[in-house]
């Protein structure tokens, strides 16, 4: 059973798994998700900070893919006013819908599929269609788990997490947001 907070949310052990420190990097991944405006596929709804960015930009359709009962009630509330937004309760593994989408976010927690993600994301994608996705990595790790998927870039932000014992997801000063064309 999850533990909702005003900043943040807590797994059944409680440990953090979303906090509202990341705000302005998921603005920052919402830009990059959104560059090319039409279809958007996100994976994972969380606090739905990403999401409200998101839902901000010129986009068609938005497809938010949640595994977590609790966060799924969240997100079809959250889109009860949001006609463009399509949820879809399930492991993206074996939910993403048969469509081309233009952007791609991906942000779980505790995910056991994280390995096939870049691999099978591609078959999902518009030509010149872009990755985002929440990144633990420094840059030069980034960099060579990425390089033979496609090319990619990333953007620096100064973050300030949390140093607790609860907070096992990122502890680091500067987070690069990554953009990755398959």
């Amino acid at each position: 059973m999850y533990t909702f907070l005003n900043d943040k949310i807590l797994d059944e052990e409680g440990r953090e798994i979303m906090m509202d420190w990341e705000i302005n990097l998921m603005q920052e991944h919402a830009k990059i998700v959104t560059e090319n405006g039409g279809n958007i596929l996100e994976i994972g709804f969380g606090m739905g900070i990403c999401s409200n960015f998101i839902q901000e930009a010129n986009i068609n359709t938005h497809t938010i893919i949640e595994i977590n009962d609790q966060i799924f009630e969240k997100l079809l509330e959250w889109a009860k006013d949001k006609p463009n937004v399509i949820p879809i309760k399930g492991d993206w593994f074996d939910s993403i819908p048969n469509k081309k989408y233009d952007g791609v976010m991906f942000d779980t927690w505790d995910e056991k599929n994280a390995h096939n993600f870049l691999p099978n994301i591609k078959l999902s994608l518009n030509k010149n269609g872009v990755v985002t996705f929440y990144n633990p990595q420094d840059k030069e790790a980034l960099k060579w788990n990425c390089r033979k998927w496609g090319t990619l870039t990333t953007k620096k932000i100064n973050v300030n997490p949390p140093k607790n014992m609860y907070n096992k997801y990122f502890n680091q000063k500067i987070y690069y947001v990554p953009k990755l064309i398959l």
